[in-house]
């Protein structure tokens, strides 16, 4: 069985749900600007291009969208079940 991390879509998601909740349409250049990171950082996440994080960078990303890491990144076993 194989599994692997994936971020494919979650930045979207959770500026979504940030919008639904505050009202505040964030797009993912002012995140990264908010958070103090590098734009194509967050468009790799987002695309689940993203090969090596910088876990400082996700730690600002995660306060920035007030989420948990969980809520980036997240593990998937064969046939995309969700762990």
């Amino acid at each position: 069985m194989s599994s692997n991390i994936t971020t494919s879509g979650r930045i979207t998601i959770l500026l979504g749900k940030q919008q639904a909740s505050t009202g505040e349409r964030m797009s993912p250049r002012k995140l990264a600007e908010k958070a103090g990171v590098p734009k194509d950082f967050v468009y790799r996440l987002d695309s689940g291009a993203a090969r090596h994080v910088d876990l400082d960078a996700l730690a600002r990303l995660c306060a920035a969208l007030n989420c948990d890491l969980q809520d980036i990144l997240v593990w998937e076993r064969e046939h995309g079940e969700s762990v």
